[in-house]
């Protein structure tokens, strides 16, 4: 397929956020959107997202957006069309001792934007969940209503909603350059040729940093390196089980399709540099493995009959204070970053890809203000800090 040689709108990205910005858009009559992936669609971060869908954070602007998200991912079909893979598990969210109060601060703040959610006891945690080992929790956080989506099935969904609306996506088609003129985009380069455009999204992911360095724009950000191991549950574990974060021991556990269950291994993440982008690691070390077994299994006793069946590894884009940049790039008119979620982008996917989409047509976002996460918000020190951050 030919690109166009014009568009109103390019996307640059064809993760989760890139087409679900690109629906967006699209939905809006925002004029001919094009979406571009360099490879196919969820390469990146996306496709080895372990696709977690909570409203836990410490803060309330994440809260609202992973809230307002959560209604979409529980009827995907009525607001995007098809099937996201979304099962409901239940969720429990815990923290190290001295974070409890911070805890008990933040389980408030989240009942008081409207989300499902109380603390729980460890004999609680007993009583609904036996099959975990609770002594060394006092309390902890629980949504019964959350659980986790199928990212692939996710991001072609909103893709497949994207086209329904008018917007073109096209795949094997990586950027290469950004033309500017006067201080602002006039189109973006292609291995396929050029496409003149007046606005340009950076939804790049882990490659987010060098799309717009293309437009000269530095971003403050850090590539991280992420390992899950899979694991195949004993029959003896209920199914599903519940999806834990766990941070007692630096691990999150959600079930899987076919009785399996991804184990996070938070504690060994690393940063990586941005030429190792396309030659990292994409497995389970075997030295990861044995720890996050070794965690998992202190959490679920029952899973010492469990067996390894594979792992996998996969990266994605901190920003200096670990939350999202969303907005225009200072000095760069018509230049959009969606970008540096921290991890976090799954779940916040759908509301991030409609404020984009009302911002770039309406000139603020309706749905969530996402002021408070502006690119400029470092050099004017104002960086996103939860008032009850765990640390």
């Amino acid at each position: 397929m030919t690109i166009p040689q014009t568009a109103d709108i390019v996307v640059i990205g064809g993760g989760v956020i890139g087409t679900s910005i690109a629906f967006h858009l699209a939905r809006m009559k925002a004029g001919q959107v094009v979406l571009l992936e360099r490879k196919h669609l969820a390469a990146g971060s996306t496709g080895t997202s372990s696709g977690l869908v909570r409203m836990h954070y410490d803060n309330a602007l994440e809260a609202e957006i992973a809230l307002k998200s959560f209604e979409v991912f529980g009827n995907f079909d009525d607001h995007i069309g098809g099937d996201c893979g979304f099962v409901q598990t239940g969720f429990l969210r815990t923290v190290k001792p001295h974070n409890l109060e911070r805890l008990k601060a933040n389980v408030a703040m989240l009942q008081g934007i409207g989300v499902n959610t109380w603390l729980v006891t460890g004999d609680e945690i007993r009583e609904m969940a036996p099959y975990l080992q609770a002594e060394d929790i006092p309390c902890a956080a629980y949504e019964p209503d959350s659980g986790y989506a199928d990212a692939h099935l996710t991001t072609m969904g909103f893709a497949n909603a994207a086209r329904r609306h008018g917007a073109r996506i096209f795949q094997g088609v990586e950027v290469t350059d950004i033309d500017l003129n006067g201080g602002r985009v006039r189109a973006v380069r292609t291995n396929e040729g050029r496409i003149a455009a007046p606005v340009v999204v950076n939804a790049a992911g882990p490659w987010g940093g060098l799309v717009a360095a293309m437009a000269g724009v530095q971003l403050e950000t850090t590539i991280m390196h992420h390992q899950v191991a899979v694991v195949e549950a004993p029959p003896d574990v209920p199914w599903p089980h519940l999806t834990i974060i766990d941070r007692l021991h630096q691990t999150y556990i959600r079930p899987e399709t076919g009785r399996l269950t991804l184990v996070g291994a938070s504690h060994d993440n690393y940063a990586l540099t941005s030429d190792q982008l396309d030659r990292y690691s994409e497995s389970l070390t075997y030295e990861t493995m044995y720890r996050v077994l070794e965690h998992l299994c202190a959490r679920m006793p029952a899973m010492e009959t469990g067996a390894v069946r594979k792992g996998h590894a996969g990266i994605y884009l901190n920003s200096a204070d670990k939350h999202a940049l969303l907005g225009p790039a200072p000095g760069v008119e018509g230049f959009y970053c969606a970008v540096g979620c921290s991890g976090h982008g799954f779940k916040e996917a759908p509301v991030v890809g409609q404020a984009m989409a009302e911002l770039i047509t309406r000139g603020r976002p309706e749905v969530v203000d996402i002021t408070p996460l502006r690119l400029t918000r470092f050099e004017e020190g104002e960086p996103y800090q939860a008032p009850q951050a765990y640390v």
